[in-house]
């Protein structure tokens, strides 16, 4: 087991990195870091588990749920997730003895640690997605057998929902609901297993990932990033449309970039629901989920999340492989492009042939 704690001047480098691997949702990496931040200012650093040891210890992952633009009008104050743990606790009856990310992204890379640095708890170096996407389900936790009931729902005014959904799917679609009527976002803990099930069934050392990945864009260090992901630049150009629209308590809409320099005379073409899911090149898909697509300012290197994005940005898309956790048959029947409504199957970014990548 290695031990290392995230301090105030880690914080930058972490959600720069949790909003690159968060290809466009995961939450706002500003407010996440402004509410991690204070945490470790008043609290202290927050300890990280890494390779943490094989055992019955109680793991609860916890989070942000709702459409990302709605997070942005309503700032939490920081203690709203506290108090869902805390409720899962009294519930269940577990005494929870680690926290997890529930998926690597602006705000919800910061939720866990917000929490474990008011309840004194470690974190674990690792997320049930390894990027980020847009309903419960969609977890390696649930790909390989944990349940993600019982799922505690809070809003900031202190109203609680628990739910027992039958399978992830009907937990994720009540809680969805219930998130609509607390106003599009609401604070949950859920997936409560051990830490024997974790380890077999996370995406292990995603926080670590963050913060080198993170380290490495604020450094302008770009292409060092591209080695280490084993990751393409698909398309260099500027937003000339975008449609965006709150739907089911999601975020949808597409974003539509005219090529410039060597991409002249194309226009690309990204869907998204939270997140990037698919890019198409004059009808030609260059990547689909679960692999990622980052957009990127063309200027500074910063991550674009989809609730940011806008007409005039410069903007670098990024394909990268997904995790194999991601990529098997169990993943695929819930994260692959058909779930999504597009009628292929998912080919991996390293197999796309089918495509002259400019």
């Amino acid at each position: 087991m290695e031990t290392y704690t995230i301090r105030s001047s880690d914080v930058n480098n972490l959600v720069t990195g949790a909003a690159f691997l968060g290809t466009g949702g995961g939450g706002d990496p500003y407010i996440g870091g402004l509410m991690l931040k204070r945490a470790i200012e008043r609290r202290g650093p927050v300890e990280v588990i890494r390779n943490a040891k094989s055992n019955n210890a109680q793991v609860v992952g916890s989070a942000m749920m709702g459409a990302p633009i709605v997070m942005i009008e309503k700032i939490p104050s920081g203690d709203e997730a506290n108090k869902a743990l805390k409720i899962y606790s009294e519930i269940t009856g577990r005494k929870v003895e680690y926290i997890t990310p529930l998926e690597i992204g602006g705000v919800n890379s910061t939720i866990p640690l917000i929490v474990a640095s008011a309840l004194g708890l470690p974190v674990l170096d690792g997320d049930g997605m390894g990027r980020a996407f847009p309903e419960l389900q969609m977890t390696t936790f649930y790909f390989y057998g944990v349940d993600p009931s019982p799922v505690i729902v809070l809003d900031e005014r202190g109203n609680v929902s628990v739910v027992e959904g039958i399978d992830g799917v009907w937990a994720e679609k009540i809680a969805r609901v219930i998130t609509l009527r607390y106003g599009g976002a609401a604070y949950i803990s859920l997936y409560g297993t051990t830490l024997n099930m974790y380890n077999k069934t996370a995406v292990l050392d995603t926080l670590s990932l963050a913060l080198h990945i993170g380290e490495l864009l604020n450094q302008i260090k770009f292409n060092e990033v591209l080695d280490y992901l084993k990751a393409k630049i698909l398309f260099k150009g500027k937003v000339i449309d975008v449609i965006r629209r709150i739907e089911k308590g999601f975020s949808r809409g597409f974003v539509v970039i005219e090529g410039m320099e060597e991409y002249s005379n194309k226009s690309l073409k990204i869907d998204f629901q939270n997140e990037f899911l698919i890019a198409t090149l004059e009808d030609n898909v260059l990547v689909s989920v679960p692999d990622l697509i980052t957009v990127l300012d063309m200027f500074t290197f910063k991550p674009i999340t989809t609730d940011r994005i806008k007409y005039g940005q410069k903007v670098l898309i990024i394909g990268i492989p997904a995790h194999e956790r991601l990529r098997t048959k169990e993943a695929l029947k819930y994260i692959g492009p058909r779930v999504f409504g597009y009628n292929i199957d998912y080919e991996p970014i390293e197999k796309r042939n089918d495509v002259t990548w400019l």
